[in-house]
């Protein structure tokens, strides 16, 4: 504090919320991607290897896997339109299993981020790394039909494709904190006396519509 006029015990105990929030986020988004039931669509990065979305199967008109993509004659741009076309089927399939709408946002790593934003609908939110968040970030949107959540903690072959329905009553999952976050006096320990604090919260959690979640596996991501 006397030299750089830091009190060390606020900037731990707001490092330590922090760590509280990433581990919240961690744990309803894993909750999310078991728990996704609208149906889970495959897709391949290497431009031209056509694959069943439903199984992940090669589908080619060529017995040799060497010539897999020889009959696609577009660009790499062009081909990451399809991972869109991927998205917009698992946002259908959730129109047509909820009966309120199609999907409005979804969450994925900084590697299909990179992907996405080669897309002509890709729109970056100007404002996306001045805030400082830590976890999930919103920077941009797609087409105007979906928000883009980046996670660097997501699984990096993974999308996650959601609806945020407009009111409680259309809610797919509830995280409801009944602590928000609850922190101790600073604790001297007998044993040597180190000041420590605890940090703790309280929240129920449950998966009310399944339906309301859909994935899109990307295959092929290292070549």
């Amino acid at each position: 504090n006397a030299y750089h006029n830091l009190d060390a015990e606020v900037e731990l105990t707001s490092i330590l919320s922090e760590q509280i929030a990433l581990e919240i986020d961690r744990e309803i988004l894993n909750d999310l991607v078991e728990g996704a039931a609208a149906g889970t669509y495959y897709w391949s990065r290497r431009p031209g290897r056509f694959i069943d979305r439903s199984t992940g199967s090669d589908i080619s008109t060529f017995s040799n896997e060497s010539l897999l993509g020889a009959d696609f004659t577009g660009t790499v741009s062009e081909w990451y339109e399809t991972l869109v076309e991927t998205i917009n089927d698992v946002s259908a399939q959730i129109h047509r299993k909820t009966l309120r709408g199609a999907a409005n946002f979804i969450v994925c790593g900084p590697e299909t981020a990179n992907i996405l934003e080669f897309t002509a609908g890709f729109r970056a939110a100007v404002t996306a790394d001045a805030d400082g968040s830590v976890g999930a970030v919103k920077i941009g949107a797609i087409s105007k039909k979906w928000d883009v959540y980046v996670d660097p903690y997501f699984p990096r072959n993974v999308v996650l494709v959601g609806r945020k329905g407009g009111s409680f009553l259309e809610s797919g999952y509830v995280y409801a904190p009944y602590v928000p976050l609850q922190v101790t006096p600073t604790i001297f320990g007998v044993e040597d006396f180190v000041p420590r604090k605890g940090v703790m919260t309280r929240y129920a959690k449950k998966m009310v519509r399944a339906d309301m979640y859909g994935l899109v596996v990307i295959k092929d991501f290292n070549g």
